[in-house]
């Protein structure tokens, strides 16, 4: 068995605004190669690099974007989520109305679907689940999942974006300390 030496740069951020303490893990194992990991509220993200050039984990961490480590943190995490049914009524209404006023529905069509719009509980399904929908199904085209349904920002993403933020200030300023 051969036991390796690591030398760590371990510390915490405290007293940050709408965050709990940051712990932050940084192990560099060589030039260009290394590893952190970042713990806030019992959540942990951790992410290793072994082609930063010549980059210790610090100016790596400084050099790349907010996005990209959040993506290489939490791959399935989306800067925005489905807005609630009432702004997809409002949406799907409009869409109802502009199709209508191009004359790619008639009255009678354009009255079913808004009176199954107005009735439905989750109006995105009854616009994209055959299960669901049935009007609806045909107003947005052969795939509605991909329409520009409204949003609204993913709080858990801000909140990973306020941390590695923290984060990038904290390696500043320990930088600017020594």
């Amino acid at each position: 068995m051969k036991v390796e030496k690591i030398d760590v740069l371990a510390f915490t951020l405290t007293e940050l605004e709408r965050l709990d303490p940051v712990r932050v893990m940084i192990e560099n194992y060589e030039p260009g190669k290394g590893r952190i990991t970042i713990t806030c509220y019992g959540k942990a993200w951790t992410g290793a690099w072994f082609a930063m050039g010549d980059d210790s984990v610090q100016e790596f961490i400084k050099r790349v974007s907010n996005e990209y480590l959040i993506g290489y943190f939490d791959p399935q995490l989306q800067s925005t989520v489905d807005d609630d049914n009432d702004a997809n009524l409002a949406f799907v209404k409009g869409e109802i109305i502009k199709l209508r006023r191009e004359q790619e529905i008639d009255g009678n069509e354009a009255r079913s679907m808004w009176d199954e719009a107005e009735s439905a509980d989750d109006v995105k399904a009854s616009c994209c689940n055959y299960l669901v929908g049935d009007k609806l199904l045909n107003l947005l085209g052969d795939d509605p999942w991909y329409a520009k349904w409204p949003s609204v920002p993913n709080h858990h993403y801000q909140y990973l974006d306020r941390i590695v933020t923290a984060v990038r200030g904290g390696i500043d300023s320990m930088e600017c300390a020594a």
